[in-house]
């Protein structure tokens, strides 16, 4: 298992949500972690020390360029492909 801080261009996160199995790459983004197939963007914020807050996600279900819904998540396990 590879930490989220070790991740590479090209890399990407398998995620189990509500029935549905979302492999999503590495996108590369100022500010934040994420991981998007511009349907989907799971994304990790950084906390004030730099560190990645693996505690506190998030999952935006990508409906057009300027709609989104924003879904709340909470991590039961970190694997990095």
């Amino acid at each position: 298992m590879e930490e989220i801080k070790d991740i590479l261009p090209g890399s990407f996160i398998t995620i189990n949500w509500n029935d549905k199995k979302l492999m999503l790459p590495y996108s590369l983004r100022k500010g934040f972690v994420s991981f998007s197939d511009l349907r989907w963007d799971w994304r990790y914020k950084f906390k004030d020390n730099g560190e990645i807050n693996e505690e506190e996600t998030t999952l935006f279900e990508i409906k057009s360029r300027s709609k989104y819904v924003e879904h709340k998540c909470s991590i039961l396990s970190t694997e990095v492909s």
